[in-house]
């Protein structure tokens, strides 16, 4: 059960952040899993979410390409997708933690909804920098929040914190 939620207010203005060269040498993502071991309040989340995106309009912007020559990302105070999913075959969480960056045995498929890096490099102006996706472990009553960042976005989001 796919919804969007936007910023709670609009506080991008459409400003731009231009990306240095280097950002954009790294097509990639960023994905992450946390695990929560009980229940997950969706409007409290909803209005959470709406609050961060208010706070931090570079999450809900997008990417672009300006007179064929910047690369920008466009604060454009967009919803950002999630993705809800019930899941009754898994027993419990199998992985002995509650934050998971990167795994080779066990992926992590089923539990995020990947931002499309190529998409955004090709134009498309529909493809969030962020995306979340929860699935609710039915029999265990836990709940894994999956995350996916696009790097460039990530990138511009560290840099002030880094300066």
């Amino acid at each position: 059960m796919p919804w969007l939620v936007p910023p709670s207010s609009p506080t991008g203005n459409n400003r731009h952040i231009e990306l240095a060269g280097i950002d954009l040498l790294i097509i990639a993502r960023i994905d992450n899993v946390f695990v929560y071991p009980s229940d997950v309040d969706i409007e409290r989340l909803k209005d959470a979410l709406g609050r961060a995106l208010s706070l931090w309009p570079l999450v809900a912007g997008r990417f672009l390409l300006l007179d064929d020559d910047h690369y920008v990302i466009e604060m454009s105070d967009n919803a950002i997708p999630v993705t809800l999913i019930e899941n009754t075959d898994l027993s419990k969480w199998s992985i002995n933690s509650n934050i998971v960056v990167e795994i080779i045995q066990n992926p992590l498929e089923p539990f995020i909804d990947y931002t499309q890096v190529e998409k955004m490099v090709r134009g498309s102006l529909d493809e969030p920098l962020f995306r979340l996706k929860l699935t609710r472990l039915v029999q265990s009553g836990e709940w894994i929040i999956g995350t996916s960042w696009a790097h460039v976005g990530h990138m511009c989001w560290a840099m002030p914190l880094l300066v």
